[in-house]
This record gives C-alpha cells, sequence and structure tokens, in this order.
C-alpha cells in the first residue's frame, strides 16, 4: 500500500489549522464569559431592580453576581439578551422580565426547560416579587432591590 506523503501533510495541516481555530473561539467565548461577570458585578444598582446569581449553573458566574434590570429585561444564552447566561439548559431566548404599573412579571419566552417562580411553573406572565427566586433551565437567580 502506497501512502501519499504530499495529501497527508495536507491533511494535517487542515487538521491543524482548524484545532487552533477551535482554541482561539473557545479562548474568546471564555474571555466574553469573564469580562461579562466582571461587569454585571461591578455594575451600579439599577434604578428599576437587580437579578442575583444564586446558582450559577454552568454560566461560569459565581454566587452573588449581580445584574442590573432595567423596565424590559431579556433573558437567555444568546449574545443579544440584555442578560446573558451561558448555560446549555438555557434557551437562547429564555424569558423576558418586565416591569407593568410597579409589579415586576415575568414571562416565559418559549425556552425548552421552562422557567420557574419559587419552584412554580410560568405559564403566563406571572408576578415576581422582591426576593422570588427565578429558576431558568439550572440557573437560579434572586429578584432584589
Amino acid at each position: 500500500m502506497r501512502i501519499n506523503y504530499d495529501l497527508l501533510v495536507f491533511l494535517l495541516n487542515v487538521g491543524f489549522v482548524a484545532l487552533l481555530y477551535i482554541f482561539l473561539f473557545e479562548v474568546v467565548r471564555i474571555a466574553l464569559r469573564e469580562l461579562r461577570a466582571v461587569t454585571a458585578t461591578t455594575s451600579q444598582n439599577s434604578r428599576f431592580g437587580q437579578l442575583v446569581v444564586v446558582d450559577p449553573g454552568r454560566t461560569g458566574l459565581r454566587p452573588g453576581t449581580v445584574f442590573p434590570l432595567e423596565p424590559t429585561t431579556a433573558i437567555g444564552r444568546k449574545i443579544s439578551n440584555a442578560i446573558v447566561l451561558d448555560d446549555p439548559t438555557v434557551s437562547g431566548e429564555h424569558a423576558i422580565l418586565y416591569l407593568w404599573d410597579g409589579t415586576w412579571y415575568i414571562r416565559d419566552a418559549g425556552s425548552t426547560n421552562g422557567t420557574l417562580v419559587n419552584g412554580q411553573d410560568v405559564i403566563e406572565p406571572s408576578p415576581v416579587n422582591v426576593g422570588d427566586i427565578l429558576t431558568l433551565g439550572a440557573v437560579k437567580l434572586r429578584l432584589a432591590r
């Protein structure tokens, strides 16, 4: 059996370049996650309220990380969300937390693993009070002032 060394060298080069791109992608992804964690932790208190990480799941965030809230806050795994939770159990667009008439409400955005408030499934928009625990996939957040 004859080995074509030119083909072998070419395939090894392509494999090396692919591994290099995968490595760089992972470095950038981890750096962005760390940057978001630092930004969230050092953010000033929002005049609307904040979410505090209770159980980070596999997001890489630390318990106690604080996310300031806006009157309408999208939560999910996609980078386009106001609060990004990079956990495989969190959907790309998982839930919407919004302030209406002085009360916070949460609406599940069609997530795969569902949204819970204090262990109860969110079927329709549900009120959320300060101190309540929101569960999105494996991630738990507490609403705070």
